[in-house]
């Protein structure tokens, strides 16, 4: 019988390398901890610097990316807020012209009365005191504006001019909003003395003419002078607050056309 004589198996030495091989590749900070083991400084240090400037290069890329969608968000709205404020520009326009008008009949009223003579032109003199019991209302605020306060969005606008006219127009309005219910209950109040010295047309259509007031006592308006003074101080205040607001939405206008350019 033949016998076969084997050699001693030799022994596989250890992967000095973890990772090495046929198995899943070493990640950086297993690289690492291999050559922590066999002291490999400069390897070291290399990957320290590769894992250090991946993560920041992350970071950058991601700060880069958030920053880009900010700036598209931001030139969305700003395009938005400019065509509901174009809109908003002619109803204020319009609401200063009238508020003009009304605190105009109204001061004429108080001098007449004052001057304790019946006018001499009574058709404009019924007109003054139709005029002088309207109250106007403000446009509400733009959409786009109400979107940017609940998102924090004006704090976050590059231009510092737009940031503050867009915050001196909330606060006008804001303003005008505390203002017009003392306003509307004062000049409106059904127990007035000038509703008692004034007679209104009960057809609504004559109201938007001079056949709104029918009639008027003329004694009995020498005792609503203070209640129109009264009168007068709201609608002083109120069309201020939304001329000052027309004032902020030209600007704010002017500054976004600006930087479409």
């Amino acid at each position: 019988m033949t016998s076969t004589q084997h050699s001693p198996a030799t022994p596989v030495e250890a992967d000095a390398n973890p990772g090495d091989g046929g198995g899943a590749p070493a990640t950086p900070l297993r690289r690492i901890a291999g050559h922590l083991r066999n002291q490999h400084w400069i390897a070291i240090g290399i990957e320290f610097l590769v894992v250090v400037f991946g993560v920041f290069l992350g970071f950058q890329l991601t700060s880069w990316n958030e920053s880009r969608q900010q700036a598209e968000f931001e030139r969305a709205m700003l395009t938005r807020l400019g065509e509901e404020f174009r809109a908003v520009e002619v109803d204020l326009a319009e609401v200063v012209e009238r508020f003009d008008a009304t605190a105009h009949s109204t001061q004429r009223i108080i001098e007449t009365l004052r001057a304790g003579v019946p006018p001499e032109d009574e058709a404009a003199f019924r007109i003054a005191l139709r005029d002088t019991q309207y109250i106007w209302d403000a446009p509400a605020l733009s959409t786009t504006y109400q979107e940017f306060l609940a998102i924090g969005g004006l704090s976050r606008l590059h231009d510092s001019e737009l940031r503050k006219s867009l915050a001196r127009y909330g606060d006008y309005s804001e303003r005008y909003a505390r203002k017009m219910p003392n306003a509307v209950a004062a000049i409106l109040a059904p127990d007035s003395n000038f509703l008692k010295a004034v007679a209104w047309s009960a057809d609504v259509d004559d109201w938007a003419g001079p056949d709104a007031v029918v009639s008027y006592d003329w004694n009995a308006l020498q005792h609503v002078k203070a209640e129109l003074q009264s009168w007068l101080s709201y609608q002083s205040e109120l069309g201020g607050y939304s001329r000052e607001q027309l004032k902020e939405v030209r600007l704010a206008l002017s500054l976004l056309d600006k930087g479409e350019r």
